[in-house]
């Protein structure tokens, strides 16, 4: 078991093998992206497609091979437990409604964590060939190059997303009324996509009332590391929770006096 801090030339080395095996299992789901002729039923009445496994199988023989003493969990398969402090979290296709009807805004997520915190974290977006990717400690970085969130002070300027506007409704119907009439403007471009877009500044703030784990666990790195405050959506910093808000530190404040 390897204990103790992580130096940032680890961090970068986890950073760097992430970001290229999230980057290769997007060309797998480009190979189905458009043509599937089979969609399955999970229980929880989710789809899932060829694509997402053959993505997260890849991801796993790529983590395996590099890191064999370490935990891998993943939403399509069962989790593989050993006594090491890290942990990879793996979203073969995080928007997979949105793959299945040729909509590009899907991704690829990987996280890292060490001793039970992310550390490292990728989105990456096949379809756009845009991946933003952060290690703590190290920077967050949109296709190579540093970024950061955007400076926008006020709501009534802001640029806001959410995954679901109708769901955000049925779950937090005082504040979807709020924010609605307090924004600039509230749209939503997708799931990971929406927190792609806050960490490269080109949207101002990104809302989900609810979160799983594979889908929470990459944000908190990146929108950190650019600059930003991701919390939920009580405003509580913990990073695995069942909600999420990722802005900069100003709006951060603004949003959550409307909840």
């Amino acid at each position: 078991m390897v204990t103790g801090l992580i130096c940032p030339e680890e961090k970068q080395e986890y950073l760097d093998f992430a970001r290229t095996v999230s980057e290769k299992a997007g060309k797998i789901t480009l190979n189905h992206f458009k043509k599937l002729t089979n969609i399955e039923m999970k229980s929880d009445d989710t789809p899932v497609t060829i694509a997402d496994r053959q993505s997260e199988e890849f991801i796993r023989t790529q983590i395996q091979d590099k890191y064999p003493s370490h935990s891998i969990i993943g939403e399509e398969f069962k989790e593989k437990h050993t006594d090491s402090e890290f942990r990879w979290i793996i979203d073969p296709i995080d928007g997979t409604q949105s793959f299945i009807r040729g909509v590009p805004f899907y991704a690829v997520l990987l996280a890292l964590e060490h001793q039970g915190r992310p550390i490292v974290g990728v989105i990456h977006i096949p379809p756009l060939n845009e991946t933003v990717s952060a290690a703590k400690g190290v920077g967050c970085y949109y296709n190579g190059n540093p970024c950061q969130v955007g400076k926008t002070e006020t709501l009534s300027k802001a640029w806001v997303q959410v995954t679901d506007c109708a769901d955000l409704k049925r779950r937090r119907p005082g504040f979807t009324d709020r924010l609605l009439e307090k924004s600039y403007s509230c749209r939503t471009w997708g799931d990971a996509y929406g927190y792609l877009l806050v960490a490269t500044g080109r949207v101002d703030a990104m809302i989900d009332p609810i979160m799983a784990l594979w889908d929470i666990a990459p944000l908190e790195p990146i929108i950190t590391e650019a600059g930003g405050i991701f919390t939920d959506l009580d405003g509580n910093p913990n990073v695995m929770g069942e909600s999420s808000l990722a802005t900069n530190k100003k709006l951060h404040k603004e949003i959550l006096e409307l909840l």
